[in-house]
């Protein structure tokens, strides 16, 4: 009964700084400061295009295959700027900026290599996954924490190590087209999750209802229809209270059609449902309660249809393609 669309989680990662401006052509004197920095920051800067890439793919692609060969194209630029950055020597010694930028990107392949490679076979097993999201969610969240810290620290290394060779780092943050891009992914992504989490919560308690339903025992039945209505309950007023996403209510507003949708054959298509249960049915009541499933599968196909729409199109507006 539950939709078949999954959103993949999406890592976005803090970008860094750049002392400045280069092409894809430019050599890089590694016994020069300014040109020992730059080169870091190159090989940075291509890993995160080549993660920027695949989310953008994620969001307006389904094709498994196509996607799988995007991930290894960027779990094989983080592991070549890795090495590559590993394989610079000391600037006079001083290793640090080096080091840290290994680190990072060290962070960054762990956390790529275990949650996409995960959201490949989510995308697969789209309903059977749901059981899994919630435990993904907590590890992928970590992970981000990680290459965010780890991400920190670099820039922190960058600053000591201008501040040593007298340069002026320049901060691209906020103009950097990039880094805009990859922060309105994290906004939408995180707007996603908020308004799914809630559905998920009512959705599993749904679900359940056919579940029990399929035994025949009247207590369960009973019980768990009671359960789906107080879940939607709770849940159906925060969603009320979220506002849209840039004034785009589209996604929120087919998540609570769907919510009431589930509170209402809670209540009352189920409450008929009960009744039968709980007498030797006439056939002509049996005839009502197959009305009443054949009815709940159409409506449900229907409102399911729309609400995994409008989450495709709250990503696909939001990022853009590469």
């Amino acid at each position: 009964m539950y939709p078949t669309f999954i959103r993949s989680g999406l890592f976005c990662f803090l970008f860094l700084l750049f002392s400045s401006a280069f092409s894809q052509e430019d050599e890089f004197n590694l016994k020069n400061a300014s040109d020992y920095n730059n080169f870091i920051m190159k090989e940075m800067a291509e890993a995160v295009q080549k993660n920027l890439e695949y989310i953008s793919l994620s969001v307006h692609s389904d094709e498994f295959e196509l996607l799988e060969s995007k991930r290894r194209e960027v779990t094989q630029q983080i592991f070549q700027s890795k090495e590559k950055i590993s394989n610079m020597p000391p600037l006079d010694g001083d290793t640090r900026l080096r080091d840290e930028a290994v680190e990072t990107l060290a962070e960054y392949q762990h956390a790529f290599e275990l949650d996409y490679k995960d959201v490949i076979g989510l995308k697969r097993k789209s309903k059977d996954s749901f059981e899994a999201m919630e435990a993904y969610w907590k590890a992928e969240d970590i992970a981000e924490r990680k290459v965010n810290k780890a991400t920190n620290r670099l820039r922190k290394a960058q600053q000591v190590y201008a501040n040593k060779h007298n340069m002026k780092v320049l901060d691209s943050v906020g103009d950097d087209d990039l880094e805009k891009k990859m922060s309105k992914i994290s906004a939408v992504n995180k707007y996603w999750r908020e308004i799914y989490l809630g559905f998920f919560k009512v959705s599993k308690e749904y679900d359940l209802l056919w579940q029990v339903l399929s035994n025949g025992v009247l207590g369960p039945v009973d019980h768990q229809r009671k359960q789906v209505s107080k879940v939607a309950g709770a849940v159906l007023p925060f969603l009320k209270s979220k506002p849209g996403f840039n004034g785009d209510v589209e996604f929120r507003d087919q998540t609570i059609n769907l919510l009431e949708y589930y509170q209402q054959v809670a209540n009352i298509d189920f409450e008929k449902i009960v009744e039968v249960l709980g007498k030797k049915p006439t056939q002509e009541e049996i005839d009502l309660v197959n009305s009443i499933i054949n009815k709940c599968n159409s409506d449900h196909e229907r409102l399911v249809y729309n609400w995994n729409i409008a989450s495709q199109d709250l990503f696909q507006k939001n990022v853009d393609k590469e």
